[in-house]
């Protein structure tokens, strides 16, 4: 086994171990597995435990946040993915052979969710998972022998999906891809790509809704977004240009340039030109450039956290 500790009580113990570049770990975190690959800029927060039986897979530019919990025999997280606190993967059967996990590239993890893994859970690419969403592959308590249900199996979740708060999906359940559910929702049967879902349970709402076009419509958000984001990069004092073609599809800033048609970025990029890619995040909006989404603080902000609490107080 190799074992690399590191100066803030975190450790990594692996029979095959790669860390990739300007890896990034919190202390206290625990990371056990037969084999562990890291891929670069992947940052790992505080209090995290990992016992990875067979392979933990991080893709590059992957943020985990703290005191997430995860047992499987397989993680399989892609690039790019945004993984909040407080996440169990595990509970009841983690320990089969069946438990393995996969989460997609340019997916969101939020806090507090469940994933069950007494059987596989695939999640696609594109996904976002709001927080208190639980995802169980078993459900059973009660004698089967005297007719009380009992479920087991695998959840497959597509590509483009949202998943809102407070959700439950249960087990043997598709999600298919482009799929859209309503907050507090109990998937208990299979959705269908492209439809628009919720209820309690699950009823489908809209039919081949998903993806949709519409020139006007897009142009208008466009410009709803640079307008909001200049009244956000004043109260940052951030000094920015934003113009948008709606011939060519580009939006600039300063001197960044984002190509709406084809999803990619060009130019200059300095931290004024990061915080407004990370306000098109938000908005709905991504480029992936392959550097890390990054925001300006506040000048508020900024001037409180500078501050040490071992200086001498100033009256």
């Amino acid at each position: 086994m190799e074992i690399r500790k590191f100066d803030n009580g975190s450790y990594i113990i692996a029979e095959r171990l790669h860390i990739g570049n300007n890896f990034r770990i919190g202390p206290n975190t625990t990371i056990r597995a037969t084999e562990c690959h890291i891929g670069n800029n992947v940052t790992i927060g505080a209090g995290n435990a990992f016992l990875i039986g067979q392979r933990l897979e991080i893709g590059d530019l992957t943020i985990f946040g703290n005191a997430n919990n995860l047992t499987a025999r397989t993680v399989k997280v892609g690039e790019y993915v945004f993984w909040d606190s407080n996440v169990v993967v595990g509970h009841g059967g983690k320990f089969s052979e069946d438990a393995h996990l996969r989460v997609g590239s340019y997916s969101m993890i939020c806090a507090r969710i469940t994933l069950n893994v007494n059987h596989s859970i695939s999640i696609g690419e594109y996904v976002g998972i709001g927080e208190d969403v639980a995802v169980w592959t078993h459900g059973s308590y009660l004698p089967v022998l005297e007719g009380f249900p009992a479920d087991f199996g695998p959840v497959s979740i597509g590509d483009k999906v949202w998943l809102p708060a407070k959700s439950t999906v249960l087990p043997n359940r598709r999600i298919g891809n482009n799929v859209v559910i309503g907050t507090n929702s109990l998937i208990n049967k299979d959705l269908p790509d492209g439809c628009l879902a919720g209820g309690i349970p699950v009823k489908i709402l809209r039919e081949n809704f998903y993806p949709s076009q519409d020139t006007g419509r897009n142009e208008e958000l466009v410009r709803r977004i640079i307008h909001d984001y200049q009244q956000l990069a004043a109260y940052k004092q951030l000094p920015v240009e934003i113009s948008y073609d709606t011939h060519t599809q580009q939006v600039r800033c300063n001197g960044a340039v984002f190509h709406l048609d084809t999803m990619k970025t060009s130019g200059t990029f300095t931290a004024v030109e990061e915080d407004f890619r990370d306000f098109l995040r938000r908005r709905g909006i991504k480029f992936y450039n392959g550097q890390p989404f990054s925001s300006v603080l506040p000048e508020e902000y900024r001037r409180l956290l500078a501050v040490s609490p071992d200086a001498d107080g100033v009256d």
